[in-house]
């Protein structure tokens, strides 16, 4: 059970959300279902989708805001997401998490309601009425497969919802990333395989995930676990992608005796930040690999790092697995120098969307 205090910080950390945070939300004009802040909202866009339905957005307060408990997301967890990070006011990697949308969409069989360049400008908008300490910022797009009645059919859906949370997000403290954090591991939940639920759909469907985490950080001070497979290889942590560095004799003046090991996609979502760091270590001629027969056991040792990737935690050092020691116990410089990397490409505005982009560069650019 939880203590009080735990209970006061979830507390605050939600009316922080609050106070900042803004939705952008679209749906289907269904007299009573679609939630009345929506449906009697004076401001907003109404338009009609290519179900020929006709739909309005907003923009909202999180209080302002609901979402039908009829929706499929609510439901049956039915939809796809993207989390964005913005930096430097910013939307990093903004076209790369929109085409995995897009994918995502299509493994799944959701259309689309809005058009990439309306999404894109519904967002920018969303995003300046957020007060963003620093220029720095999080968008969770959500895009599901709709209203429909309470059985799991999704021919009974109508059209998809859609609708983005814009808020700043700290998933882990400035000494985290200086000191690195443990893992914890999951034996019971194991990461399921393609055949079941494939991993490179972005689905809100995170209930093995949850379960996995709750597994894995039993001990104090562990807040984020490592996934296995069925088989008992390495696939992911339960929101991150994870690595192992393998450093040979000689590493410090030979980068190409580094190596750098990351499991099969076949076992784990594809990150967008995954993709970019392997990029960023092979400009320093790191030598990368994709394996699908990595162990914990690989990941821990003496001339070994580990780090994970994702959206929100950048790239993460990790010091423990199950408290074995990484290496020395600390963060390591080639996991050290990608931090510094991958900051440096946050950084750099040309590297995403800005958010002052006018609608008339946004036409250019599609």
């Amino acid at each position: 059970m939880r203590s009080r205090q735990e209970y006061d910080g979830a507390i605050d950390t939600l009316r922080e959300v609050g106070r900042r945070a803004r939705v952008y939300a679209s749906m289907p004009l269904i007299e009573g279902v679609t939630p009345r802040a929506l449906m009697e909202a004076t401001g907003g866009k109404e338009s009609e989708d290519p179900s020929g339905l006709r739909r309005k957005d907003g923009i909202f307060r999180l209080d302002e805001i609901g979402l039908s408990p009829l929706d499929h997301v609510a439901l049956y967890g039915d939809a796809v997401f993207e989390g964005i990070l913005i930096r430097n006011r910013s939307i990093f990697l903004y076209k790369q998490h929109m085409d995995r949308l897009d994918r995502s969409l299509e493994k799944v069989d959701i259309q689309m309601p809005i058009s990439r360049q309306e999404i894109t400008e519904r967002l920018l908008d969303t995003c300046q009425a957020v007060d963003l300490p620093d220029g720095v910022g999080y968008i969770r797009l959500v895009v599901t497969r709709g209203m429909g009645d309470l059985g799991i059919n999704p021919a009974k859906c109508i059209t998809p919802t859609v609708f983005a949370i814009v808020s700043t997000i700290r998933l882990y403290s400035k000494a985290a990333y200086e000191k690195g954090i443990p893992l914890g591991l999951s034996r019971r939940v194991r990461r399921p395989n393609q055949a079941i639920l494939d991993p490179n759909i972005k689905s809100n469907n995170y209930l093995n995930n949850v379960l996995a985490l709750q597994e894995g950080t039993k001990a104090p001070g562990v807040v984020e676990s490592l996934m296995l497979t069925t088989e008992g290889f390495v696939a992911e942590a339960t929101v991150d992608n994870i690595f192992s560095v393998v450093r040979h004799d000689g590493w410090e003046n030979d980068p190409s005796k580094v190596e750098i090991h990351t499991p099969s996609s076949e076992y784990c979502l594809m990150g967008i930040t995954r993709e970019t760091v392997l990029g960023l270590a092979r400009k320093r001629g790191y030598r990368v690999a994709a394996r699908d027969d990595m162990l914990p056991i690989d990941l821990v040792g003496p001339g070994k790092e580990c780090f994970m990737t994702g959206t929100g935690a950048g790239v993460m050092p990790i010091t423990h697995i199950e408290a074995v020691a990484v290496g020395n116990g600390q963060p390591g410089s080639v996991t050290m120098g990608l931090v510094q990397d991958i900051n440096a490409m946050m950084e750099d505005r040309s590297n995403g969307l800005p958010l002052d982009t006018t609608k008339e560069e946004l036409a250019a650019i599609a």
